[in-house]
């Protein structure tokens, strides 16, 4: 009874001992590395506790082609902590600690810091500078800007800055692309980029719809301006003119709606906003579906007038002009005399003017009219003698069915009177003149204008 008593209590001290052997194990030595993307800090604790004259060894692990100069042993310190050296480049290491007859390790991927960097953004309008350490902003660091080797260009932005409290510096914008050189010195340390400077849009006009109603966009560095002055004139060297030239303001888009063209057309179009101007030349041309000829009069100058809501100075005097020019009454340069009263008067005919005042007695024919006389008719009553019925017509005088030799006379007479200087150019100008040509015989013709009869 006895021993088995004594071999229970032999049980018990037994199973005692692995139990606290067990919480020794669990409070074991450790080691640990901290910030391993700047400069690495080790730790070595037991059971949770730092140690203080643990020794430590850091090795590069194998298998890799990079250093690390924080390589060696140490002793930590009494917070139980060894600060290492930062990583040049990324490398990862081996951290073994001895205390107390007890070890342990670990490894870490130690990566190297950002450190002095400068940054260069905004190439294309103000440049801006940024110089960070290990990602933090730094100010006060100097900067120096300089134009790079081998160009016909310069920066006027060359210099040297400092930055201010967010590490950033502005330069000015580049008059044209240029490439820069931009230094940054701080606490020991030097930091390079190059940078390609381009000389930003500034103030820019463009005109689209050019077929239709023309729309003019101002922007500056791409960004819509409003209120600027837009000024539209017609071309030089053109027959033509523009109903749409004046001066206008642009939108809150930056935009100003011309009038359509009437006629093909070419105009200059200018903007000027805050002490620049941008100019563009544009050909404006009719097109759409429906040309302004299909169109009711009465839209064409509705349409007309909606494009000068924005015209400064009044629109009475452009709206004038609209519809004299493209007034559909207006005829055709080619359109003849459209016919009427004066062609029924103006052409007398032939028999007519040969009958008027060629019979017996006092016949009076009255063939008058303004119209235009042919060429062999007399130039009218001017005193020459130049008078008289065309030479196919007969004597005048009914009665006599025989000629006699006076009557030949007269005749012949009054052929002779009428060939004498009777150009095509006289007879021309005096056409339509003809009064009271006097007949052979006792009748006196009134054939006042012998108009549009056959030679």
């Amino acid at each position: 009874m006895r021993e088995r008593t004594i071999s229970i209590l032999l049980v018990a001290v037994v199973a005692l001992g692995a139990m606290t052997g067990a919480v020794a194990a669990d409070g074991h030595l450790e080691v640990a590395v901290e910030d391993a993307d700047g400069e690495p800090t080790v730790t070595v604790t037991e059971n949770g506790t730092a140690v203080e004259n643990a020794t430590v060894n850091v090795t590069v692990a194998d298998g890799q082609n990079a250093t690390y100069g924080g390589a060696g042993e140490y002793e930590t310190d009494e917070n139980g902590t060894v600060a290492l050296a930062a990583a040049e480049e990324d490398v990862t290491v081996n951290v073994t600690t001895e205390y107390d007859n007890q070890t342990a390790t670990t490894s870490a991927d130690l990566e190297a810091p950002d450190g002095l960097e400068i940054d260069v953004s905004d190439t294309d309008s103000e440049p801006v500078v940024t110089v960070t350490d290990n990602g933090t902003a730094v100010e006060n660091a100097s900067v120096n800007v300089t134009t790079a080797d081998g160009q016909n260009v310069t920066y006027t932005g060359e210099g040297d800055y400092v930055t201010g409290e967010d590490g950033t510096v502005t330069l000015a914008a580049a008059e044209e692309d240029v490439t820069v050189n931009v230094t940054t010195e701080y606490d020991n340390e030097t930091a390079t980029t190059t940078a390609d400077l381009e000389a930003p849009d500034g103030l820019d006009v463009d005109v689209t719809n050019t077929d239709g109603e023309p729309l003019v966009t101002v922007t500056n560095d791409g960004d819509a301006v409003e209120n600027a002055s837009v000024n539209v004139t017609t071309a030089d060297g053109q027959n033509v003119t523009y109903v749409g030239e004046g001066e206008y303001e642009t939108d809150e888009n930056g935009t100003v709606e011309l009038a359509a063209a009437t006629e093909n057309v070419t105009v200059d179009v200018t903007a000027a906003y805050d002490n620049e101007t941008a100019s563009e030349t544009v050909d404006l041309t009719v097109g759409g579906e429906e040309s302004t000829e299909e169109q009711p009069f009465g839209q064409l100058v509705q349409d007309f007038i909606d494009g000068l809501e924005d015209r400064e100075g009044g629109i009475g005097a452009a709206v004038s002009d609209f519809v004299t020019e493209n007034n559909p009454g207006n005829a055709p340069d080619h359109a003849g005399n459209p016919g009427g009263p004066d062609d029924a008067n103006g052409n007398a005919s032939e028999a007519g003017a040969e009958a008027n005042g060629n019979g017996n007695g006092n016949g009076n024919g009255n063939g008058n009219g303004n119209g235009n006389a042919p060429d062999h008719a007399g130039q009218g009553n001017d005193g020459s003698g130049e008078q008289g019925p065309p030479d196919h017509a007969g004597q005048g005088n009914d009665s006599d069915t025989t000629d006699t030799d006076e009557d030949d006379g007269e005749v012949g007479a009054a052929e002779s009177d009428g060939d004498d200087d009777g150009s095509d150019e006289d007879d021309d100008g005096n056409a339509g003149n003809g009064n009271a040509g006097n007949g052979n015989g006792n009748g006196n013709g009134n054939g006042n204008g012998n108009g549009g009869g056959p030679p």
